[in-house]
């Protein structure tokens, strides 16, 4: 396979070079084969868990190697990692009606960019990420903040404009998985409109035209091919943006279904978003709060004269 190179930049204003404190780089190294993984499995299948053992072509798209440091000022670390439609041939070779796939000259290190874009420019209807994803972005901070103070992702399709990962993109990768609704239980009626074997995907088209995306999180999807363009029942969990929108569904079973109401043909939405609880903080002053309280209790009543006025209260 032909290899690729990519950069990854450790800047701050300690001008550390290739004396870099290990602390920084390891938490990248570590990280990032997961990250990576995860963005391959978002830009083929629109998950970032590959159901059983992760197949060959998402080992191989993700195969990085780290060949290097160098650096006067910034700590640059050096990769090279094979383009996807080498490192998943065997997906690029079949031919499909919907092409959803990312260019086969990109590598994992390009789709990881374009998440950090969405991420930086946090957009909440993003298809590139849901919250396990950007959970991963949240442990970023690690390697920011002490001895560096951002890491800016170079090379292929970001060679002049990086890809720039600092507390702004890290504070945003929070907000928005704070933001996100929880999954929950649906079933869904419609036609299905599109089966995807090597992905595990498909698509179902509601009464309204609307198309929802899934993938088959139980049962065999080689057995929905004699249900192409059949009325069918999904069961499972819907999966949401950040926006409160749908971005898929965990389909546990598909069935045919012929009788099937139309009310049950409609886009799935979220029952409730997790409560923000740092809006419930208040910063207290020297009248409010605790320091309202103490020093204004009287301290003249009697025992039995507070268990009366407790009484009452209850």
């Amino acid at each position: 396979m032909v290899a690729i190179e990519h950069t990854v930049r450790l800047s701050g204003d300690n001008h550390f070079g290739t004396k870099a404190p290990p602390l920084a780089p390891a938490i990248l190294l570590r990280q990032l084969p997961d990250v990576l993984r995860q963005c391959v499995l978002m830009a083929f299948e629109g998950r970032t868990a590959p159901r059983g053992r992760p197949p060959r072509w998402l080992e191989q798209s993700a195969d990085i190697r780290f060949v290097g440091i160098s650096g006067n000022d910034d700590t640059v670390l050096h990769f090279e990692v094979p383009t996807l439609g080498e490192a998943a041939d065997e997906i690029f070779v079949q031919t499909e009606l919907w092409n959803t796939r990312p260019d086969p000259g990109d590598t994992c290190f390009d789709l990881l960019g374009d998440v950090i874009l969405d991420v930086q420019n946090e957009n909440v209807d993003s298809n590139r990420f849901d919250s396990r994803l950007l959970k991963k972005f949240k442990r970023f901070d690690q390697a920011i903040g002490k001895d560096y103070r951002s890491i800016s992702l170079f090379g292929h399709r970001f060679s002049i404009t990086p890809a720039i990962i600092n507390e702004t993109t890290v504070a945003n990768a929070s907000r928005m998985v704070h933001g996100t609704p929880s999954p929950n239980r649906v079933r869904v009626v419609g036609t299905l409109d599109m089966i995807r074997a090597s992905t595990e995907a498909f698509a179902i088209k509601l009464d309204d035209g609307q198309e929802v995306s899934g993938v088959i999180a139980g049962g065999d999807i080689e057995n929905l091919s004699t249900l192409w363009q059949q009325r069918v029942l999904v069961l499972g969990d819907a999966i949401y943006r950040p926006s409160g929108s749908l971005l898929r569904i965990d389909a546990e079973q598909i069935s045919i279904i012929d009788d099937a109401s139309s009310m049950w043909s409609k886009m799935p939405k979220a029952t409730r978003r997790p409560s923000d609880r740092t809006k419930l903080v208040r910063p207290q002053g020297p009248k409010s709060g605790l320091a309202a309280i103490i020093g204004k209790w009287p301290g003249d009543e009697t025992d039995e004269e507070i268990d009366e006025a407790m009484r009452q209260l209850s």
